[in-house]
Formats: C-alpha cells, structure tokens, sequence
C-alpha cells in the first residue's frame, strides 16, 4: 500500500520502496511535496532498532521536522498506544496536524474495528477512515488502490 503511494506521488513504477526522503508531486497542483515516508510501521522496524519515536524520527530523517509530510505506519494493538501518543504528540510539537488514516480490514471472519476506537479516542487532528473489504483474489490490486486512495486524500489536503 504505501509503495503504490509512493510511486504514484513520485509517478514511477516501483517494484520496492524503501524508506526515506521523497520529493512528491500532487496531481491537482503539480506541487511538490516534501515528505519522508516509512515502508514499514514503526513496531516492526524502528522501535527494537531505536527505541523511541523521536529517536527513529531523528535517526532517519534529522530533517523531518521541517518537511511538509511525514508518513510512519503504527500498528494498533493496545500495547503500541504509548508509540501512537507520541507520534502525535512528536508531531505536534513541530507543528503538524496529526491524521489517523485507519485502514479497515474487513473479511468472511470479521473485522478488526474492534481494534481502533481507543486510536480514535486520541488527540488527532484529523481521522480518515479508508474502506477495504477484504479479498483473497487480487491482493496486490487491492493494496494498490488503497494507496491511491491515500495519496488522492493527501494531495487533497496538501493542495486545496
């Protein structure tokens, strides 16, 4: 999902993305969009590797407090909340508004809605919820349109 996000803002076929600086272009405004974005949420990667948000932040990007976008996948579990809190708060104290872009998983065995309402109880400035019935035919279809589904919603907002 986040490669075809990125390979649509950066308007390249990309068979991997790795994280990192990105120059990013809206399609509405043909404006460019300074971003760092993470491939992998910060659980998985960042937090055995650096121990803290800010320390992840600072270690890849000692720049990201002055980009226009910072993308850092979270898983949502009750035991990542301290890292979600401070994201938000991280990226408040330099000025950003905080999205909760939540991706519904949803199947023949249910949903994991159950999941998020303690996410969305927290201090965001904004949340957008993304649809995604699930599908076991197609898989990389429908992560490509889920990332371009996210990148229309940030262009919108970068970009009014």
């Amino acid at each position: 999902m986040i490669r075809a996000l990125v390979a649509l803002g950066i308007s390249t076929e990309m068979k991997l993305h790795r994280k990192g600086a990105r120059e990013m272009y809206s399609p509405w405004a043909n404006r460019m969009i300074d971003a760092y974005v993470f491939g992998r949420s910060y659980q998985e990667r960042e937090r055995g590797q650096r121990g803290s948000v800010e320390a992840a932040l600072d270690a890849n990007d000692p720049d990201w407090r002055t980009r226009e976008l910072i993308i850092m996948p979270s898983h949502v579990a009750s035991v990542d909340h301290p890292d979600i809190l401070d994201m938000i708060d991280l990226a408040h104290s330099a000025g950003f508004d905080v999205v909760a872009a939540s991706v519904i998983f949803s199947w023949d065995g249910g949903d994991n809605r159950a999941d998020f309402p303690n996410i969305w109880r927290m201090p965001w400035d904004e949340r957008w919820t993304i649809p995604n019935p699930w599908t076991e035919d197609n898989l990389q279809d429908q992560l490509e349109m889920l990332g371009r589904e996210l990148w229309t919603r940030i262009c919108k907002k970068q970009t009014p």
